[in-house]
């Protein structure tokens, strides 16, 4: 055999990887909890799209725009903003997404509760934001077994003085768009944080 023939023969003994490189190694999220994420996402997208439908129901009050004047609208009836949910960064992971999630759609039940009280045509997006709850609680649960779960008595007092406000039509109308408006925005921010969980490659805290 010619030399210039033995040393390329060589090679494929000597450097196998030079020929047949190995595959680079990669995760991803389970099938259950990709699975979770997406009814999680349905859920959120159905919410955001049924709260003009449930707000016409509900409200025919021409209420003012500005921001600070809902704000204070809002504050005067005691509706709590939702919580924050920021991209996900190393000071805001997808461990405090997931509990604001929980936190958020947990205030948003207990304040349509009130509502429902006074209130018809809410009755679907309850149902649906307890749905979402289940769903966003297997997300938690999947991405981190084990971990710790919030307890309800941690939300209770953010919407308890609701009900004493409500002393009239007027005031139930505008706690309800306030809260429906709101909670369309959180739904959406939902979708996004998510999303954001979805697209990350590894799970970890």
């Amino acid at each position: 055999m010619h030399a210039h023939a033995v040393f390329p023969f060589l090679c494929c003994f000597l450097f196998p990887r030079a020929i047949h490189p190995a595959p680079t190694a990669t995760t991803g999220h389970s099938p259950a909890l990709r699975d979770t994420l997406e009814r999680a996402l349905m859920l959120a997208d159905k919410i955001a799209k049924d709260v003009p439908t449930a707000l016409a129901q509900v409200s025919t009050l021409d209420l003012p725009q500005p921001t600070d004047d809902l704000q204070m609208m809002a504050a005067s009836l005691g509706i709590p903003p939702a919580p924050i949910l920021k991209p996900l960064a190393p000071n805001f992971n997808m461990d405090t997404c997931v509990n604001r999630m929980v936190a958020g759609v947990r205030m948003f039940q207990g304040l349509l509760g009130v509502l429902s009280e006074r209130l018809g045509g809410l009755d679907r997006l309850r149902a649906d934001l307890r749905d979402l709850l289940t769903h966003i609680a297997k997300v938690r649960e999947a991405a981190w077994p084990g971990g710790a779960e919030m307890t309800q008595d941690e939300d209770r007092d953010q919407w308890a003085g609701l009900a004493g406000r409500l002393q009239g039509d007027y005031e139930a109308q505008a706690a309800a768009h306030l809260t429906l408006t709101q909670l369309r925005s959180f739904a959406h921010d939902i979708i996004r944080s998510l999303r954001a969980i979805a697209a990350q490659r590894t799970v970890a805290r």
